[in-house]
Formats: C-alpha cells, structure tokens, sequence
C-alpha cells in the first residue's frame, strides 16, 4: 500500500467519527490531534531547535490545509 492509499483509507476510517458532529467540536478534535503530532517532533536537548521545527511543520501544514480545502470544496461542490 502506498503512502496516498493509506491515507485515503484512514481519511475514509476517521470522517464517519466527525461527521454529524458540530463544527467546533470538530475543530477541537483536529486540533487537538495536529498538537499530538506536533509534540512527538522534538530535538533532543534542544528547545529552541524544537519550537522552530514545531513552527517550520505547522506552517508546511498549514500550507498543504490550504491547497486541500480548494479541491475538497470542489468535491464538495462549496467553492465559492
């Protein structure tokens, strides 16, 4: 399986939990995952170089967030 598929396959697992439920509660359960993530990304004995890595991948997520809401607005058929 490739890395793409298994994304797909866990996106498909995990959208059924959230959907129905309200947009903040949502949000809150994406958040809180994004920030697991981001905190098992550390540089050993070094807190500065582990903020600035948290920082560098929260804005590349943010970043690949934003090109996804465009092509899944589209699948959506919401694109303003």
């Amino acid at each position: 399986m490739t890395d793409v598929q298994l994304v797909d396959a866990l996106v498909e697992q995990i959208a059924p939990l959230l959907g129905g439920k309200p947009p903040e509660v949502q949000g809150a359960v994406l958040a809180d995952l994004v920030a697991i993530w981001l905190a098992g990304h550390h540089v050993d004995g070094d807190a500065d170089a582990t903020r600035k890595l948290r920082a560098e991948l929260l804005t590349e997520h943010c970043s690949v967030v934003r090109q996804l809401v465009e092509v899944n607005a589209k699948m959506l058929g919401t694109t303003p």
